[in-house]
């Protein structure tokens, strides 16, 4: 496995994998298989595949090193990252470790009911039991939408100091029609391949529940349509376009006469794809319908079929810099380099999709989670966007006059900065760590925009982000 790894949590890795390399000298052959379920962050750890390599990986971290060392190496976060983590069971339903989850070592979950009726501990353990390992279906509350959504385990038996148990980790699919509701799935929020192949699997289930008819949901209902992110549906066999969502005039155009300026026939590409795969990406320019101008666009396209008709159904994504696609997401920033950047790309968000973008801003992974998050303030310093319940404007009066625990006029020096010639730079002050309670130092980058038009006729906004003193890490060691 790659994890990346920052700050304090790079000691505790490397010491977890000094302690693993010294067991594998003398550990049967087995037990030397490494790690290698996913590849990049363990929270992007999504297929089936994937959830069951790592839970006989951590079966086999188990029988090489020993309970005692696997629990305390299974509490560090080279094998736990939200949402994902390892729990184990004993067969009597009794909890052994679940270190992401507010269940405790000692808890019995023998007679507990997910909101089917099902019992899982139970489930797990004829299924650990009985099969050596396997599935266990369920729904649970989903961390980061506060919703039941459906919940994929996989378990494995495993000897606990003598006597069985059972070991396992979850992961919330992305892809079933139970996880497509409007307030998880919409075009607002399409950012990345994730989010784009999500969108589309969930139009899928759309077009199967309401056949064409969903057409008409397409081309004008919110959740499908907004500002670069929309639907296409063309005709497998012929081409023609039954929808191109926002864009009526072209109803029936010939896809098979469909290229770019570089001479990309990426209508017939769509085609040959999907003639032997089940999906794929067709790259080429087109015009993004947020901007105005034509840019490189990666379209997801999936083969559906309705009434046994087979169609192309894709949705695209327009492709952002090179600096805001090697962004890491906002619970990994902690340098000001990334920071700078950070803010930066927030900013390029906002030209492009305008009040659109706040929709990423408070609710994407993202562009928010740990310590770091933008916040956008119009031309009197009112809130556009706060995630921060404790310090959020419950009014719409100016708020130009907010100081720091020292006096400081935080808002009116962010104003400033922004509006000045430079357009750009850094803040500091002292404000409330949410984190620990403790009113210290925050350096925050902040940077001017503009909503409704250009820099000069359209209305001022600073964007900006901050880090605390004590979260900071110096640029190249975070």
């Amino acid at each position: 496995m790659q994890f990346r790894l920052r700050g304090h949590r790079l000691a505790a890795a490397l010491f977890t994998l000094a302690l693993l390399a010294l067991s594998l000298l003398t550990a049967p052959a087995a037990a030397q298989t490494p790690c290698d379920s996913h590849e990049g962050r363990l929270a992007d750890l999504h297929t089936r595949d994937q959830l069951k390599a790592l839970v006989r990986c951590a079966a086999e971290h188990v029988a090489a090193v020993g309970w005692e060392q696997a629990a305390q190496d299974f509490e560090t976060d080279a094998w736990w990252e939200r949402p994902v983590y390892i729990f184990a069971t004993r067969a009597d339903g009794t909890v052994l470790l679940s270190p992401g989850s507010e269940i405790n070592p000692g808890d019995n979950l023998w007679d507990w009911q997910d909101p089917d009726g099902v019992y899982p501990s139970r489930e797990q353990v004829r299924v650990a039991r009985d099969f050596g390992g396997g599935y266990v279906y369920l729904r649970s509350i989903n961390p980061d939408t506060g919703r039941e959504d459906p919940l994929e385990t996989y378990v494995a038996w495993i000897d606990y100091q003598g006597e069985p148990a059972y070991l396992g980790a979850a992961i919330y699919p992305l892809d079933t029609h139970g996880t497509c509701s409007p307030e998880v799935v919409r075009a607002s929020m399409v950012y990345n391949e994730r989010d784009v192949e999500r969108f589309v699997t969930c139009a899928e289930h759309h077009l199967q529940q309401r056949g064409l008819q969903a057409l008409h949901d397409f081309n004008s209902d919110p959740r499908w349509i907004a500002g670069p992110t929309y639907l296409i549906l063309l005709d497998m066999e012929s081409l023609v376009a039954l929808l191109i969502a926002g864009q009526p005039h072209m109803t029936g155009v010939d896809g098979n006469a469909m290229s770019d300026v570089d001479g990309v026939r990426f209508g017939r590409e769509k085609q040959r794809i999907l003639a032997s795969h089940d999906d794929g990406y067709v790259y080429y320019r087109f015009e993004n319908p947020a901007s105005g101008a034509e840019e490189p666009k990666s379209t997801y396209v999936r083969r559906v079929l309705v009434d046994g008709h087979a169609y192309i159904l894709g949705a695209g994504l327009y492709v952002p810099a090179a600096e805001c696609r090697a962004l890491p997401p906002a619970q990994d920033i902690d340098t000001r380099d990334e920071l700078q950047q950070y803010v930066r790309c927030a900013k390029d968000l906002i030209d492009e999709r305008g009040e659109l973008a706040w929709d990423l801003f408070l609710n994407h992974p993202q562009w928010i989670g740990g310590s770091a998050y933008l916040f956008v303030l119009d031309d009197q310093c009112r809130q556009l966007v706060y995630p921060l319940d404790y310090e959020r404007q419950e009014n719409d009066e100016p708020r130009c006059h907010v100081t720091d625990a020292n006096g400081f006029p935080v808002n009116q020096e962010i104003r400033a900065t922004t509006r000045s010639e430079v357009g750009e730079g850094w803040v500091d002050y002292v404000w409330l760590n949410p984190a620990n309670d403790v009113v210290e130092v925050k350096h925050s980058y902040v940077i001017g925009g503009a909503l409704h038009g250009d820099r000069v006729t359209g209305e001022h906004i600073s964007i900006g982000a901050g880090l605390y003193e004590s979260q900071m890490q110096p640029d190249g060691q975070g």
